[in-house]
């Protein structure tokens, strides 16, 4: 059977870009810890 999506990821073509991304939200980063931390670090938040 015929693999629809691709095991190896390579962004070696895509990393010249990576220094044009805009940094992160501070709010979204504290969001993150909140929601990961809230949650125990894993599984479905409740």
């Amino acid at each position: 059977m015929k693999k629809i999506v691709e095991q190896h990821w390579d962004y070696t073509k895509h990393a010249k870009f990576y220094e044009f991304r805009p940094n992160y939200a501070l709010e979204s980063i504290d969001m993150l810890i909140y929601l990961v931390s809230r949650n125990g670090g894993g599984g479905e938040a409740n």
